[in-house]
């Protein structure tokens, strides 16, 4: 690659913490797709094998829930999970093929794929066949449920292997209800940082060592994780955790009420007994701070469905913005509860840079969920926005020291897109 070094104040400023890194991904759907995105948008060089027919399978999802993925021509999914990528159309079931992506391999950092692992001991892209290419290789493989046990080639999606595995799915809905539906990704988008921690941390090792190694991860483990406190609990006491219902808290100031304009506020007061006097003084209700029935943190448990039904009326007489800065003025924890909708227009969010906007060259001007990390001196950015199937195939190629002849061989040969 290009060194995009610049000075700047005496200091040289990166294009990105991983600039000169490069990626080769054999990735579909969500998760190792977010997590190369994450190292694009860091600065690393990644290429994405797609399948010259239909590319990546989530570019075929045209809505969810009844609502459309695309709009002025562009799908927004792939483009989230895809940008600033090439793409290289290559016939993973053509013979030719295989020389093509262990070449890839040869000058790569990082082998990134959520491919079932008996596809690719069949494909010869294990891992033990890759390392023979390239011994430096980090190579970072998903799975659903884990290497080995029965489960091993089960295929895993976040909303089966994260979401209802883990635990997650069955403590989101109060005992006997209907067990609450996932939302699209949200678990292989955990599962994606966790992979570029992963990776990070094996490239830092190589560093030292100058060792390549394999990386696994999965969505059920990453799940079993993101629900810690919950399944330590089990694992340590044998005990679970009640599943909550708003109506029945055990601390009255953790929880969620409604406001007057019908929004919501979520309590954060976990260790109520010292927010106890300020917040009585919030609410207007100073007459119970020594009040018997409420005065420390056990009997407010015992007591909590009468102070809940109390607290809930108070928070029906004003607005979201009163009870903020009113809260605010206490030095108490609260959060607004926001949708999505509202999120995509939050102040704090933009002047936090949680989005970004490039100039689409089929749409125009888009925005883009900015990856979650800020680096001072290193900044991560998104340059381009993500390829159409095989759109850099040929110059991929080139880059490889294949000439035009062979380009054309591998055509005629079907290997490539």
């Amino acid at each position: 690659m290009k060194d995009k070094t610049v000075q700047c104040k005496k200091r040289k400023i990166m294009a990105g913490p991983f600039q000169g890194i490069k990626i080769v991904e054999l990735g579909h759907w969500v998760a190792i797709p977010s997590a190369c995105a994450i190292f694009a948008d860091w600065g690393a060089d990644v290429v994405k094998i797609e399948d010259p027919g239909r590319g990546d399978a989530i570019r075929g999802v045209r809505s969810l829930e009844g609502t459309a993925t695309s709009e002025r021509g562009v799908q927004c999914l792939f483009e989230f999970l895809n940008r600033n990528k090439r793409s290289i159309a290559i016939d993973l079931r053509n013979k030719q093929s295989s020389q093509i992506v262990h070449k890839l391999v040869q000058g790569a950092d990082i082998f990134a794929t959520n491919f079932q692992t008996g596809v690719l001991k069949k494909l010869g892209m294990d891992y033990a066949s890759l390392k023979k290419t390239n011994p430096r290789i980090i190579y970072a493989s998903l799975t659903g449920y884990g290497r080995v046990g029965k489960d091993k080639e089960r295929p895993g999606f976040d909303y089966s292997a994260f979401w209802a595995r883990s635990g997650i799915q069955s403590k989101l809905a109060w005992r006997g209800q209907t067990p609450v539906p996932a939302r699209p990704g949200i678990g292989d988008n955990i599962t994606s940082m966790m992979i570029t921690g992963g990776i990070s941390a094996a490239l830092f090792a190589r560093e030292k060592t100058g060792i390549g190694q394999e990386v696994s991860f999965s969505l059920y483990r990453t799940g079993v994780w993101a629900l810690g406190l919950d399944n330590q609990m089990s694992l340590f006491r044998n005990v679970e955790i009640p599943n909550y219902a708003r109506e029945s808290m055990a601390n009255p100031l953790w929880n969620v009420y409604k406001v007057k304009d019908g929004d919501w506020i979520q309590l954060v007061m976990v260790q109520s007994d010292p927010f106890w006097p300020a917040f009585c003084k919030a609410m207007g209700i100073e007459h119970l701070e020594k009040d018997p029935l409420y005065e420390s943190s056990l009997q407010r448990e015992k007591n909590s469905k009468p102070l809940i039904v109390l607290i809930s009326d108070i928070f029906l007489t004003k607005s979201l913005n009163e009870w903020e800065k009113i809260f605010d003025e206490n030095s108490l924890i609260c959060g607004r509860v926001l949708s999505p909708m509202n999120v995509a227009h939050d102040p704090q969010a933009y002047e936090n840079n949680f989005f970004t906007e490039i100039n689409h060259p089929v749409c125009g001007p888009m925005k883009y969920i900015a990856s979650p990390v800020d680096f001072s001196d290193t900044p991560a950015s998104i340059k381009a926005p993500a390829p159409e199937v095989g759109q850099h195939t040929e110059e991929i190629l080139l880059e490889l020291g294949y000439q035009w002849e062979d380009i054309a061989n591998f055509k005629e040969q079907g290997a490539i897109g």
